[in-house]
């Protein structure tokens, strides 16, 4: 005779449930969501990290205008906050031109491009400060063949 042991459910036995609570692919996509929400609100925000110290906002700016006068373009330049002394340059391309300068970090500030109403020659120029402090850089406009005169000299006219 052999014995067999019986299993018996018991009905007030608690059976661990089959199915989880909530589904799966659900938890799943809501794991997406909030991680792709987190990473729009890191790429966004505006504070820098602590590790990169590149990040960090400079501590001055570069306000600059231009205006123009019958032989001579004026850029007028404001520094705003720290700038090293000596640092400020000014860059020409064509009729294009940028202000770049140093704050008192060490780190690189430049002004928005600027657009020159005429092209100008760099020799001849002048700097001064007005009575806000602010740079005033003034520029010849480069000489056309208009502005020769009749000499009636095409050499001359060419120059």
């Amino acid at each position: 005779m052999a014995l067999r042991k019986r299993i018996v459910a018991r009905p007030r036995a608690r059976r661990p449930p089959t199915e989880p609570l909530v589904p799966l692919t659900a938890t799943y996509r809501m794991v997406r969501v909030a991680g792709a929400f987190l990473l729009l609100v890191l790429l966004t925000s505006p504070g820098a990290s602590a590790s990169d110290p590149g990040a960090a906002p400079a501590s001055a700016a570069l306000a600059a205008s231009v205006s123009e006068t019958p032989d001579a373009v004026r850029l007028r330049i404001q520094a705003l906050g720290d700038v090293e002394p000596g640092s400020v340059e000014v860059r020409f391309a064509g009729r294009k031109a940028v202000v770049l300068a140093r704050d008192a970090e060490g780190r690189a500030i430049r002004s928005q491009p600027l657009r020159l109403p005429e092209p100008v020659v760099e020799e001849g120029s002048s700097a001064d400060y007005d009575a806000d402090g602010a740079l005033v850089i003034t520029l010849r406009k480069q000489a056309t063949a208009q502005d020769a005169g009749p000499t009636g000299d095409a050499e001359a006219a060419a120059r």
